[in-house]
């Protein structure tokens, strides 16, 4: 089931040199292997798994016509028999103000509830709420802490801003070794943003042995993505001919194609 993703928004920038990611909480479901009218009927029966999906059918507008509101109803009957998606989903959508009116306190709450149960995304929502400052008191410590969870259950975007963390002291002490081995985790996962940092330490040499071949192909990898910095980083390398064979054109293609995707 195609699920509609709110637009990533670029936080925790604390230096020009690295990036972090982080997406506003997005509804998370999988297209139901049980038909429209079954799962109405189970719905209307009880079942949380059955009202879950049936507010995912709601919030796509798959088989019915489209509604936020609907949706949010649903996912707060699953939500209140415990189901931690359902939570999730209804934070969610407090968070963004989709069919509520938005409420960062009442997001934080559900969170909360579906963070207790170790779902992995509300681990990483409730960490950066806390982080920001969003509906309740700023914690850069307990932000980490629900980073960290949600980074060892595979979050690869807890994972990169774990370690951009770990890279700049905030809430955890400074350790450039953990912030290299996250960043490498987010990175095998496609988080763009931490194949541009791990590039970055492998070409400095900062918490990892200086590689400029490696870095190159963390870059390459960023640039692939269409991450218009990675492209300006790798264009340089070939201009000069550091870490890879030198090609002029191929830099100068590079930065053509930088120059496009910050117009973008």
């Amino acid at each position: 089931m195609p699920l509609s993703r709110l637009n990533r928004l670029v936080m925790l920038c604390l230096c020009a040199g690295i990036s972090a990611a982080y997406a506003a909480p997005s509804i998370k479901g999988d297209r139901s292997t049980v038909s429209l009218a079954q799962t109405r009927l189970e719905a209307q029966r009880g079942s949380p798994e059955a009202q879950y999906n049936f507010a995912i059918f709601y919030y796509n507008g798959d088989g019915l016509v489209r509604n936020r509101t609907k949706a949010a109803e649903w996912f707060t009957k699953s939500a209140k028999q415990g189901l931690d998606r359902a939570q999730y989903n209804l934070g969610a959508l407090y968070f963004s103000g989709l069919g509520v009116e938005r409420d960062y306190k009442v997001a934080n709450t559900w969170f909360r509830l579906a963070a207790e149960q170790n779902y992995p995304p509300a681990l990483y929502a409730l960490g950066m709420s806390y982080y920001e400052g969003k509906g309740l008191p700023q914690d850069r410590r307990k932000a980490a802490e629900l980073l960290t969870r949600a980074a060892k259950r595979g979050s690869a975007l807890a994972q990169n801003n774990l370690g951009l963390m770990y890279d700049q002291g905030v809430g955890v002490p400074q350790d450039k070794g953990k912030a290299a081995d996250w960043y490498e985790e987010a990175a095998d996962q496609g988080i763009v943003e931490a194949q541009f940092n791990l590039a970055q330490m492998y070409y400095s040499g900062e918490g990892v042995r200086q590689n400029r071949r490696k870095a190159a192909r963390w870059f390459e990898q960023a640039a692939n993505q269409g991450y218009a910095k990675a492209m300006s980083r790798l264009g340089d390398m070939y201009l000069t001919g550091d870490g890879v064979e030198q090609d002029i054109d191929r830099a100068r293609t590079l930065y053509k194609q930088a120059g496009a995707a910050e117009q973008r």
